[in-house]
Parts: C-alpha cells; sequence; structure tokens
C-alpha cells in the first residue's frame, strides 16, 4: 500500500496518468481552437465586406462617369454637388468619399512634334484634402490616360476613400480604397464647365 501510495505520489507517473487519460479533452482543445475559429471568421468577413465594397465604388463611379458622358449642357457648381450626394447614397459606407472629375483634351500634331494633354477642367468635392488636377499634372500623363486620337475629349472620374471595417481588428481599418474611371462623351464633342467653356 505504500509502495503504492509513493507511486501516485511521484511525479513523472502522475504526468503520465494525466496525459493518457482523455477525459476533457474536447473542453481543452475547444478553448484552445475556439479563438483562432471566430479571429479567423471576422477576418474572412472583414476581406470579404472590403471587396464588397471596392466593388460598390467601381460601379458608382462607372454611373458617374456614364452620367457626365451624356451630358449636353453646361455643367456648373450645383451640378458638380449633386453628383458628390448620388455617389454618397450609391456607396452608402462609413468613411467620407472624395471624388474628383476631370475633363481633358488629347493634342496630336505630328509635325511639330505635339503630343500632349490639355485640361480642360477639374473639380473635386469632399473632405479628405483632394486638389483638382492642374494643367502640369495632365500635360504628360500618358501613363494614365487611355490612347486617344486628336482632338478628343474625356472625362476622367476618381473616387477616394478608406474602409472602415465592421469589427476593427488593426489590418483592414483605414485601407485606401480608390477607383476610377474614363468615359468618352456620347452626344455632344465637349463637356463645359461653367466658365470655362460653351457647348459647340
Amino acid at each position: 500500500m505504500k509502495h503504492i501510495s509513493q507511486r501516485m505520489l511521484h511525479p513523472l507517473g502522475w504526468l503520465r496518468r494525466f496525459l493518457r487519460d482523455p477525459r476533457g479533452t474536447v473542453a481543452v482543445e475547444t478553448v484552445i481552437i475556439a479563438p483562432f475559429m471566430i479571429m479567423g471568421l471576422v477576418y474572412a468577413y472583414e476581406y470579404f465586406d472590403m471587396s464588397r465594397a471596392q466593388s460598390v465604388r467601381d460601379k458608382a463611379t462607372y454611373t458617374m462617369a456614364d452620367i457626365l458622358s451624356r451630358e449636353t449642357a453646361v455643367v456648373d457648381d450645383t451640378y458638380i454637388d449633386n453628383a458628390k450626394r448620388l455617389f454618397d447614397s450609391m456607396t452608402d459606407n462609413q468613411s467620407p468619399n472624395d471624388l474628383r472629375i476631370t475633363v481633358v483634351r488629347y493634342h496630336l500634331d505630328e509635325d511639330n512634334g505635339t503630343d500632349e494633354f490639355e485640361l480642360r477642367w477639374s473639380e473635386t468635392r469632399g473632405s479628405g484634402g483632394l486638389l483638382p488636377l492642374t494643367a502640369d499634372d495632365v500635360r504628360e500623363a500618358h501613363d494614365v490616360f487611355p490612347v486617344m486620337v486628336n482632338g478628343q475629349d474625356l472625362i476622367f472620374v476618381e473616387n477616394f476613400a478608406t474602409y472602415q471595417p465592421v469589427v476593427t481588428n488593426g489590418i483592414t481599418e483605414n485601407v485606401p480604397i480608390n477607383t476610377r474611371m474614363f468615359m468618352t462623351l456620347r452626344f455632344a464633342s465637349q463637356l463645359c464647365f461653367v466658365g470655362v467653356c460653351t457647348p459647340g
């Protein structure tokens, strides 16, 4: 009896019996694995929602460019303000949107060595500090704009925002979501902003 009690009190013997004992295994595994499973589900949802937000902004940016491409009247500040409100309602995101609408014209004259873009006008809306493009920004921007023909006007719509996750995890928070869309004019030769040009 004394021999048995000494065996039971021996640390190595107790540890061996503890490791062989299957009781409580499921509870221990659950405590260890459950946090990782929950974390994985949260991250999976956040990345899915971030992809959804990007897709929504892509479609909203295309809609803005399409609306502008059909315009035949002169665009003014009220028009751009309302376009920004429409964009916000379509995206319905938790962070502010910055919207920039720019119209450029391409000039190509191989005899005189002219191959550049002319800024017609550029307007921004939003509180993120996005600035209108300047003539210097677009003049040599061949890596930004698509191939165009001489004298062609192009509408360039950009959106800048940051993704705000439903559950803050520090990984997807404040990830930039930027979209851009090009569109040629459908019914008019140029898209004019008040004070810049008049429809011809």
